[in-house]
């Protein structure tokens, strides 16, 4: 089976990949740039139904449509590895908890914890020739996430970069067992000290300049190969 097939296979839509989620599960909601959107709408409509539900997240760029939900601590609990203003409103609200970390031991974590993911969603690029999708600049923890997970959605964004270094910031179609094919929405981002400088702009355009170059493009799919 080829890797457009095996797509094609796994392809749904966000309600039917909420689905999946059942009263009392643990669930990853991504990091950062790759907290899900199409799914967390998704959910916050199916939450209604039911009961806790462990939600894992942090650094949340917006607030999820969860939160918005009428009597959410009836539903589910946050349960942030870093807080932000977003989530700091949530624990006066009674639903959400921070989880002290040693952020360098969070992929430990994950790989001896007592209550592993039962589902784990995020947001990621496209998927390459490879097999592979780049899970942008917000890998984290995300691949120990994903390898102790019994589950694995991924919603694709278009708009999510695809950021090279190291080998754990692509996960193979292999190891995802549904996709969504999100609403393309522009990546979320926290607001800068102040306006950019001439310097800040130059700076900027020689990092990019050099991330973009082709060498560097095609050496995502030979590092994630070698996994």
């Amino acid at each position: 089976m080829d890797y457009k097939e095996m797509y094609s296979k796994k392809l749904v839509s966000a309600d039917d990949a909420v689905r999946e989620i059942k009263s009392g599960d643990w669930v990853d909601y991504g990091w950062a740039a790759t907290t899900v959107i199409d799914l967390d709408k998704a959910l916050a409509k199916r939450m209604p139904e039911l009961t806790g539900v462990n939600i894992r997240g942090g650094i949340l760029m917006k607030e999820p449509e969860i939160f918005k939900i009428e009597d959410p601590a009836a539903h589910f609990a946050w349960n942030s590895w870093h807080m932000g203003g977003i989530e700091r409103k949530a624990i006066a609200k009674g639903f959400s908890f921070y989880a002290p970390i040693r952020y360098s031991e969070l992929p430990r974590y994950y790989r001896e914890s007592q209550t592993p993911p039962d589902v784990a969603m995020l947001q990621v690029a496209p998927m390459d020739e490879h097999g592979y999708f780049n899970l942008g600049p917000s890998p984290s923890h995300a691949m120990a996430c994903i390898r102790s997970a019994k589950k694995v959605i991924v919603e694709v964004n278009q708009n999510m970069p695809v950021c090279l270094g190291g080998f754990d910031n692509c996960v193979s179609i292999k190891d995802v067992d549904l996709i969504v094919e999100g609403s393309n929405t522009e990546l979320y981002e926290l607001g800068g000290g102040g306006a950019a400088t001439d310097i800040d702009h130059a700076v900027a355009k020689y990092i990019v300049d050099q991330i973009l170059t082709e060498p560097a493009s095609s050496l995502v799919s030979a590092v994630c190969q070698t996994q």
